[in-house]
């Protein structure tokens, strides 16, 4: 196994993805040291004994936790983590690794590049969850994972290999790809898929007092993201929004001919696009599911 590429890592967030970080860097015996930044004083009081098993420092501001640092990563909202953008530049070392895991990367990847340069990583793992936080993270979240890195154009130096590393020693498998064909791509695998769970079980919300004890596993495995937090999702959707109204587009028509079967007389051909869906998903390759 390679050396570890960094021993100085600042991650600012600590909720699923970037508590899972930290918690992975300690499972996979990184002997460095580990700063956690979180949002204010309370929640640094709420989680202190929990990060403390981990050995993780806990900052409610950035410059403790970034001075000496050699790895950043930014696992904040995508608007709060572009907000942060300019200070972490302004405040961390020049030689640091300054990375992220946002579920979108067009405006990130654009604004990192030109703060930072190739200093810049811009990475997003395929995993994650509806529940929230640094007691909802878990050590073993990025073994047989996929991870994403978007370098801009011509950006191939020691800062992306060493993310490569830094990724591929949690088990992960290493994807790269430019931050335009992920936003397209994240569109309809991760971005519509969540706006249908909460758009549907919206739509269901004047009948709920009638269907709440009626529900069963399709209705609970299909809205299962609904349960995700929406200010987070929503941010996703806004600052991807071209990508996902043009999924939506496909989505809408696919529904738009299923209505017409529904209202004619041809069954096969309603058979017929359920087997064509259930063909098409058995091509995908899905992330691990973690208890």
């Amino acid at each position: 196994m390679p050396d570890f590429p960094f021993q100085r890592v600042a991650i600012v967030g600590l909720g699923l993805i970037g508590g899972s970080v930290a918690k992975a860097l300690r499972a996979a015996d990184f002997s460095g040291t580990v700063w956690g930044v979180v949002a204010d004083k309370e929640e640094a009081m709420r989680i202190r004994k929990a990060a403390g098993k981990w050995q993780v420092k806990l900052s409610h501001v950035l410059a403790p936790a970034l001075q000496d640092a050699d790895l950043v990563i930014l696992a904040t909202p995508p608007q709060v983590l572009m907000a942060q953008l300019p200070e972490v530049a302004r405040l961390a070392s020049p030689t640091a690794v300054v990375s992220d895991v946002a579920s979108i990367k067009v405006p990130v990847a654009q604004l990192g590049a030109r703060l930072l340069g190739n200093r810049f990583v811009a990475a997003h793992p395929l995993v994650g969850g509806e529940k929230t936080g640094f007691g909802a993270a878990r050590k073993g979240l990025y073994q047989g994972a996929r991870v994403i890195l978007t370098p801009l154009p011509g950006q191939a130096d020691g800062s992306l290999e060493a993310m490569r590393t830094f990724w591929q020693m949690f088990g992960a498998t290493i994807v790269q790809m430019t931050p335009e064909a992920h936003d397209h791509a994240l569109a309809a695998t991760s971005h519509v898929p969540h706006l249908l769970a909460f758009a549907y079980m919206a739509g269901l919300e004047d009948q709920a007092n009638v269907l709440q004890q009626l529900a069963g596993g399709g209705l609970r495995d299909f809205s299962r993201i609904a349960a995700s937090d929406p200010r987070l999702w929503a941010e996703i959707l806004w600052e991807n929004r071209a990508a996902v109204r043009q999924h939506l587009s496909t989505v809408q028509r696919t529904l738009g001919a299923a209505e017409r079967m529904l209202a004619g007389n041809d069954a096969q051909a309603l058979n017929d696009l359920l087997g064509r869906g259930q063909r098409c998903r058995q091509k995908f390759q899905f992330p691990p599911v973690h208890s």
